[in-house]
């Protein structure tokens, strides 16, 4: 189906190229799939927007330099805080430091300036439906970019559809495991596997898929410029899935250094294991461009 859409899981008459992780968030020309505009338009836009402009990653899009298609710098703003002496003001916390407004005087306040050592910062919001949203985003996208037909027909991705559409995140099935940058991990019988994942992106320092098909699921983890954004774990039917040899345990696509690299999942393991353990330290810096078999 040339025209089929992931994110409709049907046809579209009007196709246009997706970035399957967007520019602003360390995405690349190379990492990319073929969707519905309309959707890339509305939805696909406003997910990628609310972590995009999450007050977090604005610190590791500014400290990357991950401008996207605007060009601006993107720079984390509290536009509603004040001084100890109650003067309202603005921060903006750039790599170049602090810079404070002062909205009264419409100016900025120079270091010699600052009255007090003290800001209070108010009004700052984290959407915490919006990590998963976008999880669930790139693990459709990404799990069709990697396994084409045989993803669309092997794993139940209609539950990933259902949460990058839901306006209320209360009736995901609970044999769709949902994990997020915030997890507590004392809530998980075995935390060991999120620690791993969360090592492997964060010594990445680049936006990544992890993807690892199980006996009865398909998981996906995705980290966005060396950070943890989330992890979906579908149940799925792999029985088919070209996992052979060192691809037995999936795969992994690191957008490093202006490069799509793609290494085996066991590969990285044993990476990270050298590294850990002192034989190494080049972690995740090898490309692997063979298909799995």
């Amino acid at each position: 189906m040339s025209d089929y859409c992931i994110y409709l899981d049907g046809p579209s008459a009007d196709l246009s190229k997706e970035h399957i992780i967007p520019m602003s968030l360390g995405g690349l020309d190379g990492f990319c799939i073929q969707a519905d505009r309309q959707f890339n338009n509305a939805v696909g836009s406003k997910v990628d927007g609310a972590v995009a402009n999450d007050f977090l990653v604005l610190f590791n899009r500014d400290k990357a330099n991950a401008k996207g298609h605007s060009g601006a710098q993107p720079q984390p703003v509290a536009r509603r805080a004040t001084l100890i002496d109650g003067s309202p003001v603005q921060i903006t916390f750039s790599k170049s430091g602090l810079q404070i407004y002062d909205l009264k005087q419409r100016k900025y306040v120079e270091k010699g300036e600052r009255r007090g050592g003290q800001v209070k910062i108010d009004g700052l919001k984290l959407d915490l439906n919006a990590d998963i949203k976008f999880v669930a985003k790139v693990a459709l996208a990404a799990g069709f970019y990697a396994y084409g037909d045989l993803f669309r027909k092997g794993v139940m991705h209609s539950e990933a559809r259902k949460i990058v559409n839901a306006s209320s995140l209360a009736d995901i099935r609970p044999d769709v495991r949902l994990y997020t940058r915030f997890q507590s991990e004392q809530e998980l019988h075995d935390p060991s596997n999120l620690q791993m994942f969360k090592m492997i992106v964060q010594q990445s320092s680049c936006s990544c898929v992890l993807i690892i098909p199980g006996k009865d699921c398909f998981g996906v983890v995705v980290g966005v410029l060396g950070e943890f954004m989330g992890m979906i774990n579908m149940p799925a039917d792999t029985a088919g899935f070209p996992n052979k040899g060192d691809y037995d345990l999936g795969h992994c696509i690191f957008l490093q250094n202006g490069e799509v690299k793609r290494m085996s999942f066991r590969r990285v393991i044993t990476t990270l294991t050298e590294y850990l353990e002192g034989i190494d330290d080049s972690v995740m810096t090898r490309q692997e461009f063979q298909t799995p078999e």
